[in-house]
This record gives C-alpha cells, sequence and structure tokens, in this order.
C-alpha cells in the first residue's frame, strides 16, 4: 500500500511522456532550423538540392517542403506523417492554407508570399479551438530555399502540434505570426485582434442571437504589430 502524501506513480509518468512529448516537438523545430542556417553558411538562401533527409532525421514525422507554382498556389511537395494525422489525409498536392481556418486564410496566404518573394523566415503560432473538438496549439516554420536555376520558389518547414489531435481535418487560426527578413535581418511580430479575451455580447433573451448594430462599412480585423530589433 502506498504511503499517505506519497506522489502518484501514474500521474508522474503522464507528466513524464507530456514533458517528453513538448520536448520532442520543440527539438523538431529547433534541429529544422539549425540544419537550415547551417546549409545557408552566409548565403541568402540554401538550395533545395542541398537538402538530405539523414541529416533531419529527428524532424521527418513533422516536416515538409513546398513549392510556390504562380502567386497564391503553394502546396506541398512533400510532408511528414504528423501533418497527414492533423488533416486525416495525404497531403501531399495540397495547399499549405488547407490547414489555417477561413477567417484566418485570406491573411495567412497574403503573408505566406513573403517567404519567398522578399524573402523572409515565417513562424507562426496557432490555434485550433472548433467546440466539437479538443483544442489544440500549434506552431509553423517556414524556411525559403532556392531551385536550381536561382528562383526563389520551394520552402521547408515543421509543424508540430501540442496536443491530443483528436477529430481530423484539424484547421487552424493565425494568433501571432513572427517573421524575420533575410535581407537586413529585421523581425517583426503581429498578434491577431482576437487573441485577447473578449466580453460576451448581451442578448435580449434566452436563445436569442446577440444584437449588432447595422453599419454599411466593413470591420477590419483589428491586429497589433510589433518590431523587434534585429539582434534582439
Amino acid at each position: 500500500m502506498a504511503q499517505q502524501g506519497s506522489p502518484n506513480p501514474h500521474k508522474a509518468e503522464v507528466v513524464s511522456l507530456w514533458q517528453h512529448q513538448a520536448k520532442r516537438d520543440v527539438s523538431a523545430l529547433s534541429e529544422m532550423r539549425g540544419y537550415w542556417e547551417s546549409l545557408r553558411c552566409g548565403r541568402l538562401v540554401p538550395l533545395r538540392s542541398e537538402i538530405d533527409p539523414r541529416e533531419i532525421a529527428g524532424a521527418l514525422e513533422y516536416g515538409f517542403i513546398i513549392e510556390r507554382l504562380q502567386p497564391g498556389a503553394i502546396r506541398f511537395r512533400l510532408a511528414g506523417m504528423h501533418l497527414n494525422d492533423l488533416m486525416g489525409m495525404e497531403v501531399n498536392g495540397m495547399p499549405l492554407r488547407s490547414f489555417i481556418s477561413p477567417e484566418s486564410r485570406t491573411r495567412f496566404s497574403a503573408m505566406l508570399e513573403r517567404v519567398f518573394t522578399q524573402p523572409e523566415i515565417h513562424e507562426y503560432i496557432l490555434s485550433s479551438d472548433d467546440m466539437n473538438v479538443t483544442p489544440l496549439r500549434a506552431r509553423l516554420l517556414i524556411l525559403p530555399l532556392k531551385s536550381d536555376a536561382g528562383q526563389i520558389n520551394r520552402a521547408i518547414g515543421c509543424l508540430v502540434s501540442e496536443g491530443v489531435v483528436g477529430i481530423s481535418p484539424r484547421r487552424f487560426k493565425v494568433l501571432e505570426t513572427r517573421v524575420t527578413s533575410l535581407l537586413n535581418g529585421e523581425q517583426t511580430r503581429e498578434i491577431a485582434s482576437d487573441t485577447y479575451t473578449q466580453a460576451p455580447s448581451p442578448r435580449v433573451a434566452a436563445f436569442a442571437e446577440a444584437q449588432e448594430g447595422f453599419t454599411s462599412e466593413p470591420r477590419p480585423a483589428l491586429r497589433l504589430v510589433v518590431s523587434d530589433d534585429a539582434d534582439s
């Protein structure tokens, strides 16, 4: 019989497994970023042909390569099993924006173009909070690559989630975007306005919908943009 006040061994095991998963997810992002930087070797962007999957074995489950076929058409060329699990299907050939919820998709697609045209490193904090599935948080890293023809039209990256995948497909809202310019090292951070807790709208009666005043002008989504020093 366990002594009173002694730690629950099953609880300790669960915590240990969770910490192991979290560390593994973070290390996948770090491994991918470190490998990309090692290939870059002071150049603006490394070549796609230089990628050796054996060098990033710990990140392959979460990793992917995307190709920009034309403006607005950015699709998976290769993707790890974790991405297939999140979508509940094979994602090769699908647009990257398929993982993004409709309310964030337009802004995300516009930002994604800059990975290739500027070029930039992008990091996203994502959230999947549909009421019918378990909440899920994720982090997305995108690093540009150059083709042998000299065009920056490919990228390598990682998508790692924190929590139980649950019912798929999982689509995510963009909570935060971090951008690093490869031209001047400038770093910016953009936080979606709906990340902040808002008071519920008053209801007229039970089961009634929230009442809003009529306006003929569309309401733009408010966003907070923060600029950070390049060496911070």
